[in-house]
Order: C-alpha cells, then structure tokens, then sequence
C-alpha cells in the first residue's frame, strides 16, 4: 500500500474515549484480533485467563476503578482500542485494521491523558504477548525482563520512556 492511500485511510480514523456500554462491541473487536493473532501461542489455560480478563464486565469495572480506554474508529467501526490502567499501565491494544499508525495514535492519546492525571509517571509498561513485542518496539518500548508464564499467558514485560 502506497503512502497516499496510507493518508486517506488516516482521514477515515477519528478517535475518542470508551462510552459506558461500550465494553461488549470493545470485547468482541479484542476477540477477534486474539483469537486470529495471540491465542496461536497460547494453551488453553492462557486463553480462559485472557478471556476472564478481557470481557464486558471486567472492563466496566476496571472504568469505575480508574482504568480508561481509547477508542479509534473507521466509519462506525471499532477499529482499535487502548485501555491503561493507572498509575503507568497499558492494560490492552488491539488494533483491527493495523499498519496505518492507529496504535501510535492511540498510545500517544494515552499518554497525554497519563501526563495529565500523573504528572510524575516518566514510563509506561506493557505485559507484551510474543507476537506484539516487535509492535511495542516500533513505538519506542523495550523489553526489561524475561519470558514469563502466569496462568498459561505467557508475557514479556516492556517499558517505554515518556518525555515532557
């Protein structure tokens, strides 16, 4: 895909914050890119885990304890989502329609809003599945621990520096 069409789809894209009752179209675009991307390396202990984790009523009660998300759309569709949970915590990025730097918009919106309400956090940190560590690393993280396995999700664990 040529740079001009990168562009006009960018037009396409507007991003906002998660609305409450929002969670199960949120979840079910999550599923999906799972599914599809991070469930192939993951045994089934790991994929419950996940799912436990990532699901309407769990969202919506990480919103009421502080937790935020982003939301990137295309048209009506959700096409990305970010949730952080503060202090300096990505909680969860998916993106759908990945390769037009909807990721990097959503993290940077991430962050102001972090810089905001934290003004003293100077890094993120993210529990990168295998397959996105080479995503993270492109928007600027890098990994500050081993492999690890808890409850059959397997994570590397990631920083980024955030500047002011």
């Amino acid at each position: 895909m040529n740079k001009e069409h990168s562009k006009n789809i960018m037009k396409r894209i507007y991003y906002r914050t998660m609305q409450s009752g929002e969670e199960k179209y949120i979840c079910a675009l999550i599923r999906k890119v799972f599914d599809k991307l991070v469930a192939p390396d993951f045994n089934d202990e790991g994929i419950k885990e996940f799912y436990r984790f990532a699901n309407p009523v769990s969202m919506a009660e990480r919103s009421a304890s502080g937790s935020f998300v982003f939301l990137a759309f295309r048209y009506e569709k959700i096409v990305g989502m970010i949730e952080f949970m503060p202090p300096d915590r990505i909680a969860l990025l998916f993106v759908d329609y990945r390769g037009h730097g909807i990721a990097r918009e959503l993290l940077a919106r991430a962050i102001i809003k972090v810089q905001e309400e934290q003004p003293n956090v100077s890094f993120i940190s993210v529990h990168s599945s295998p397959y996105a560590v080479i995503a993270y690393e492109r928007l600027g993280f890098v990994i500050t621990g081993e492999k690890t396995t808890e409850h059959g999700i397997t994570y590397i664990p990631m920083k980024l520096k955030v500047s002011r």
